[in-house]
């Protein structure tokens, strides 16, 4: 029987340039929210030969996680036959690859930039949590479950090592046919535990509003460890991120939260949030009685995790705040799942969301027919995970574009986060005169430069010539393609032989749709990422990268004299370009 993760699967022909690796993607997009996902992938796959068991290594500053994803694809699958254990025990090779290995000329040339971004944001003190994932199209088993987590124990052991009281936690997930189809379910329907519950409480009130209900009370800390040892992560349907795990560490909150169940749990009530869930249907049979149908927890997992690991004789006294919500409109369900599902209350896009600037650039991309720019508002990925369009532009995506191409390539890289939440970053990525004309003449440079980077890393090894190869070594640097980027803005005024007094003035004359741009940007990226193997590589492995501003400033001033020297053999490729940017 053909499944909805299956359907869904399918209709992502998008993901289909990447091969087997098109689950693992499908998986971390689903699973962390991501609008953009081709971004994502242009960095962070490493798929190919030598990636010693890393498929995807993607670092993020911002949620201060890492997850690496080793993916297998059966090509006949079947309900009784289950992933091979070897491919789950690889991943200690990519853990030893990328933890263990001490420099980064130890590291196979394909790892090379992830080795140097993972250990740098380590050193950095910027990662909380690093999920170890293996992907497949099977069902799922406790070898399996059992080999990822001898695997995240490794890998636990060798960071703290070389990273003494540092707390990181690490988590092996098997992400088989269960798992990608419960998460898939829960991205269009919110709650999959379709129990009835009773609960025993000393009291409860009701709250409603226009779209929706919610009964407040108090419940049992004994009622949810009970009801977690039964459905463990499907209770997160809505919060898919789930249980971070309680390992001991004087600054896990998840642990304190444990020890607080275990060892004080008559202060539990008075120490924890308590938990939010939404849920079918709720009612009240007498006052010392709550019944609830239906259970997904969307604030609260942390909680609700660390009470499942505690000792069930210990939580017997412990209470705890409970908010059980009843909606039946779908697009306010959304809202209180994005607004509740989060470890922080707000994001720094959020804070911008609904100032004059995004809310203007929203209404000028819909003018547009531009589908998803949200002006950093939370929670654009759900269409897109479901059925992506041609011409859609991820606000976040959009950001980075805009800090490359205006000189901030380190910006967009390292502090994409940056630019929302900092005043001086924002106004200077999003300044009063930013339309959404010019965002999609960034945009589309971005995602140029991207799709150039796939297809060339799609093509055989020994049909490449010297030139690609050397291209392809290059496009492994991670942050390259952002440095591209604001290489071609650095010498707009040689492509388009006419002075530019303002880059934010640059804009196509026609209207063209995301893909439409992309194809008159084509062959003037062709041709300008030919000089970046030779001019823009110190900048990505010289000492701080893309940081190191003097370097990078230097690069572009080379770059920026070649573009000018050859400019006049590439008329045949800048004039046509040229003619058809509005000049100003």
């Amino acid at each position: 029987m053909t499944t909805a993760l299956q359907v869904a699967l399918a209709e992502r022909t998008d993901l289909d340039q990447y091969g087997s690796a098109k689950r693992a993607l499908f998986a971390l997009q689903m699973s962390l929210d991501i609008e953009d996902i081709h971004s994502v992938a242009a960095t962070a796959l490493t798929d190919g030969p030598d990636d010693k068991s890393c498929d995807v290594i993607y670092v993020d500053r911002d949620s201060r996680s890492v997850v690496l994803v080793q993916g297998y694809e059966s090509g006949s699958p079947d309900s009784k036959v289950q992933a091979p254990q070897g491919k789950a025990a690889s991943l200690h090779q990519a853990v030893n690859w990328l933890f263990g290995a001490q420099q980064v000329s130890d590291v196979p040339m394909r790892l090379q930039s992830a080795w140097r971004e993972l250990h740098d944001a380590l050193d950095d003190d910027a990662i909380d949590g690093v999920e170890i994932w293996f992907v497949h199209n099977l069902p799922e088993s406790s070898q399996i479950r059992d080999e990822l987590a001898a695997v995240a124990t490794a890998a636990h052991g060798i960071v703290a090592s070389r990273h003494p009281g540092r707390s990181v936690n690490f988590i092996g997930k098997e992400l088989g046919q269960e798992t990608l189809e419960d998460r898939y379910k829960g991205s269009q329907t919110p709650i999959l535990v379709t129990d009835k519950f009773q609960i025993e409480v000393a009291g409860s009130f009701v709250e409603s509003g226009d779209t929706w209900s919610a009964v407040c009370t108090s419940v049992p800390a004994q009622w949810l460890r009970d009801v977690f040892s039964v459905h463990q992560d499907r209770l997160f349907s809505a919060n898919i991120r789930g249980y971070l795990g309680s390992r001991k560490s004087q600054n896990n909150i998840n642990n304190g939260i444990q020890e607080t169940a275990e060892k004080t749990p008559a202060r539990f009530w008075a120490y924890n949030n308590g938990i939010t869930a939404i849920v079918h249907k709720f009612e009240q049979p007498s006052s010392d009685v709550v019944e609830i149908t239906g259970l997904a927890i969307v604030n609260g997992a942390q909680t609700t995790g660390a009470l499942g690991s505690a000792k069930s004789s210990s939580v017997s006294d412990g209470r705890l705040m409970a908010r059980f919500i009843k909606c039946e409109d779908a697009a306010t369900v959304r809202e209180i799942i994005r607004y509740n599902n989060r470890q922080n209350p707000t994001e720094a896009s959020d804070f911008r969301s609904n100032d004059r600037i995004q809310t203007r650039l929203v209404k000028e991309f819909e003018k547009l027919g531009v589908a998803g720019y949200s002006g950093g508002r939370r929670g654009g990925a759900e269409d897109v995970i479901r059925r992506p369009g041609e011409n859609q532009i991820s606000a976040s995506v959009a950001a980075q574009a805009l800090a490359a191409f205006h000189g901030r390539p380190e910006v967009a890289y390292h502090e994409k986060g940056q630019i929302w939440e900092s005043d001086s970053v924002y106004g200077a990525t999003f300044p009063e005169r930013t339309d959404a004309r010019h965002i999609m003449f960034v945009y589309s440079l971005l995602k140029t430069v991207e799709q150039y980077k796939i297809k060339l890393g799609t093509k055989a090894e020994d049909s490449r010539t010297s030139a690609e190869k050397s291209l392809v070594a290059w496009f492994s640097l991670r942050g390259s393609i952002f440095l591209a980027v604001s290489a071609v803005s650095n010498a707009m005024e040689e492509l388009l032989n006419y002075a530019v007094t303002d880059r934010y003035a640059l804009k196509f004359s026609n209207s063209y749709t995301v893909a439409e741009a992309m194809i008159v940007w084509q062959p003037v990226a062709s041709a300008m990422l030919k000089l970046a193997p030779s001019l823009l590589t110190d900048p990505l492995k010289g000492v701080g990268g893309l940081r190191n501003r003097p370097t990078v400033e230097n690069a572009l001033l080379s770059y920026r004299g070649i573009v000018d020297a050859t400019k006049d053999v590439n008329s045949a490729i800048y004039e046509p370009f040229a003619s058809l940017v509005e000049k100003k």
